[in-house]
């Protein structure tokens, strides 16, 4: 995993450790960025056929078939469902255009409108990727490649929420994780916000064809999952939402005012305990005498989806490391450091100089599920 500036896009992985320097997107990708391409193809249309698939078992379950002659008209589910959105007209006619929605139930329309939603973002992904060939100044080309960067992470959000709600079928999500209610909740809100992100970073470049083709390729994202969440939101908070199989984590324990509930009893301990109690799996010093001199090796050192917390530990210094990124692989990580003053992580990319997006100038970000498995402490 590399670190630093904002390269040519690569699925998943983090960006090189090199500053970023005005002028080095003005090229075509090469043949090694062709082939993360044909891997980021491969990857959204996996999505797409995953989804569908599952429209295939929701369809199973609905043996009730209109005759096709008459005109699609929208159900009472569909209006109960869509009056509770921002945006009706485009439930409506999103959920009509969806197989299988006709005789779907209130609960069903939680799962059609996850998966009609992931399908979307999904082929957003993929059209987005396949105009990476074209010529683009700095600026746009941080624009873009910010786009595609949230669009993976969206998928990623769409498809853990997709597995969370979707209709039980014996097997179904052997070996996947199943979310809580509130982790639905997260994810869907992320993705909301992801699309927002990017098309905030396309209204900063001027007007030109790349711009003109993400806008239209992104068109109605943002909508959709409003509506996602806000059919999601008020089925969790309803009737409705019976039968709809979450896993509730729901535990009677005595919570301390100064953490959050999700946070169990064995982090909690772990935070009370002070920094020369704990035993740290990779030590940051300066002077040579830990693991590794920077925190960006130690980042790329952990073990990517940890079932244990893994604790970094960052001794006192100035680390001064361009766009620290904690990727969505890096899971359960915790950093802790000397305190306030003795540690000091600073980063060096700049709106003006570099002429980038606001997107990657954060001198230390986590990306992906951060809610539950990633903390931070300074």
């Amino acid at each position: 995993m590399e670190y630093g500036r904002l390269g040519k896009y690569q699925p998943g992985r983090n960006r090189p450790d090199a500053p970023l320097k005005p002028g080095i997107y003005a090229t075509t990708p090469n043949s090694n960025s062709k082939k993360k391409l044909i891997a980021l193809f491969l990857f959204a249309f996996t999505l797409i056929v995953v989804s569908l698939v599952s429209v295939g078992l929701l369809m199973r379950q609905n043996q009730t078939q209109k005759n096709k002659s008459q005109p699609i008209r929208p159900t009472q589910a569909m209006s109960r469902v869509c009056s509770r959105t921002r945006y009706q007209n485009l439930c409506l006619k999103s959920l009509l255009n969806f197989p299988g929605s006709s005789a779907a139930s209130d609960k069903d329309m939680i799962h059609i409108s996850v998966n009609m939603t992931l399908q979307r973002m999904g082929r957003a992904l993929y059209t987005s990727a396949e105009i990476s060939h074209l010529q683009m100044d700095t600026r746009v080309r941080s624009a873009y490649e910010d786009c595609l960067e949230l669009l993976e992470d969206s998928v990623d959000q769409l498809s853990r929420s997709l597995f969370s709600v979707a209709p039980s079928t014996g097997s179904r999500n052997k070996g996947q994780r199943v979310g809580s209610t509130q982790d639905v909740m997260t994810w869907l809100s992320a993705a909301l916000t992801n699309q927002d992100t990017c098309t905030d970073g396309l209204s900063e470049v001027e007007d030109g064809l790349v711009k003109r083709q993400m806008d239209e390729k992104l068109k109605d994202l943002s909508k959709l999952v409003s509506n996602c969440l806000a059919i999601y939101a008020a089925a969790s908070d309803g009737d409705d939402f019976n039968g709809v199989p979450i896993e509730h984590r729901r535990r009677r324990r005595r919570l301390m005012s100064s953490f959050p509930k999700w946070l169990g009893r064995k982090e909690r301990r772990l935070l009370q305990m002070p920094v020369a109690g704990m035993q740290a799996d990779i030590v940051v010093s300066k002077d040579g005498n830990g693991t590794c001199k920077t925190i960006a090796e130690a980042i790329k050192k952990a073990p990517e989806y940890s079932s244990r917390r893994i604790i970094i530990y960052v001794r006192a210094g100035r680390y001064e490391e361009d766009n620290l990124k904690v990727g969505r692989k890096k899971t359960n990580l915790m950093f802790i450091g000397d305190g306030k003053g003795k540690t000091v992580i600073t980063g060096g990319v700049n709106v003006v100089v570099n002429n980038v997006t606001t997107f990657h100038t954060a001198s230390f970000g986590s990306w992906g599920w951060v809610s539950t498995t990633t903390k931070v402490i300074s």
